[in-house]
């Protein structure tokens, strides 16, 4: 028989390949018996809800804020950012937005244009 040149090979006796192979056989069915248990057969797909990602805006506050940050927002240059940073060291602090229009260069339109970027924290 040809199992018996196997025994005689692996050295073991009929007995101990008999155990071998139902251990075998008991990992091989307990590593199926995983494999579908962890399939999800039959399963509900999971859904993944998305929400849109709101705007981040840039939000400078005009009190503290250097000329040179000024300049990220829109409709201001270098020289409107520089006026801004002297009307405010000259005068003091800006109470609301619309101080800006005190500012020369920044008319109704450019406000308009920026104030969602603009805050005013209040001066200690």
């Amino acid at each position: 028989m040809k199992s018996f040149r196997v025994l005689e090979a692996l050295d073991i006796s009929r007995k101990e390949f008999l155990v071998l192979c139902i251990l075998f056989s008991a990992l091989f069915a307990g590593i199926l018996l995983k494999y579908f248990l962890d399939s999800h057969i039959g399963s509900e797909d999971i859904k993944i809800l998305r929400q849109d990602l709101q705007e981040t805006r840039l939000q400078l506050d005009v009190n503290s804020a250097e000329w040179y940050e000024l300049m990220a927002l829109p409709k201001i240059g270098e020289k409107k950012a520089r006026a801004i940073a002297e009307y405010r060291q000259k005068y003091g602090p800006f109470s609301s937005t619309e101080d800006l229009l005190k500012v020369k260069g920044i008319s109704p339109e450019v406000l308009e244009e920026i104030r969602g970027y603009l805050r005013v924290a209040s001066s200690q």
